[in-house]
C-alpha cells in the first residue's frame, strides 16, 4: 500500500475537471484499487461521483492510497494528472 497527501490550493478545491482526471487515471490501473481519503472519509478514487462527494475544498489536504498490483505507477499517474495548479 502506497500513499501521499495532497494540500488543495485551487480557490475551487476538488471540483469536476481535477476529480475526473484522477478518476480517468486510476481507472487505467485495473488491478490495483484507489481510494480517497478526507476528513475521515474514504471513497472509490475510480468514482467520479464518489470523489466529488468528499466536497474537498481549498487548503484542505486529502490522500490518495493506492493497493495492488502497480500501486506505485498508480499513485505516480494521478499525482501527475493532478498537475501543479491544484
Amino acid at each position: 500500500m502506497v500513499k501521499e497527501k495532497i494540500l488543495v490550493k485551487n480557490p475551487i478545491g476538488v471540483h469536476l475537471r481535477p476529480a475526473g482526471d484522477i478518476a480517468e487515471a486510476a481507472i487505467k490501473f485495473k488491478e490495483c484499487e484507489v481510494g480517497l481519503s478526507c476528513g475521515g472519509r474514504t471513497v472509490n478514487g475510480k468514482s467520479l461521483l464518489s470523489i466529488l462527494s468528499l466536497g474537498i475544498k481549498q487548503n484542505s489536504e486529502f490522500e490518495i492510497i493506492c493497493e495492488g498490483k502497480e500501486e506505485e505507477e498508480a499513485l505516480k499517474a494521478i499525482v501527475a494528472a493532478l498537475g501543479p495548479d491544484l
